[in-house]
């Protein structure tokens, strides 16, 4: 299941449980024996990154010199570690990597040009964020 940017994990749990048992009461069997839920895995708040346009701003720049190309947008159902930097530690964080294959699946890869491409992207990126001038 995934937890949309609307909704909040415990209501979203919720509401599968009262589904779940809905249908099992109109079912002859489930009826009379009722399922229980059990919540295992990877559980967190849904995360949208918000009021941060300049952080997206200042990487689309550095992509675009490194690039020659606009920076792509791809919002995912999925889940990545810049959900516990905004919902947690108060850090504006967005997901930035290289172009790749199969993600977490059994053949995985990146395209090792795109991965020394997004290098130079970040380190731009940095010196812009960190106000660092060419000396």
């Amino acid at each position: 299941m995934g937890v949309l940017p609307t909704q909040n994990l415990k209501e979203c749990r919720q509401e599968i449980e009262d589904l779940i048992r809905h249908a099992a009461a109109n079912d002859p069997f489930l009826g009379n024996n009722p399922p229980t839920v059990t919540w295992e895995g990877f559980q967190a708040e849904p995360f949208v990154l918000k009021n941060h346009e300049h952080v997206r701003v200042v990487l689309a720049q550095a992509h675009k010199t490194v690039f020659g190309a606009a920076l792509e947008d791809k919002t995912s159902t999925g889940t990545a570690d810049n959900r516990f930097f905004g919902l947690y530690a108060g850090i504006p964080a967005l997901v930035y990597g290289p172009e790749s294959d199969d993600i977490h699946g059994f053949d995985e890869r990146v395209n090792l040009e795109s991965v020394r491409k997004i290098t130079q992207a970040t380190a731009l990126f940095i010196a812009e964020w960190c106000g660092l001038e060419k000396s």
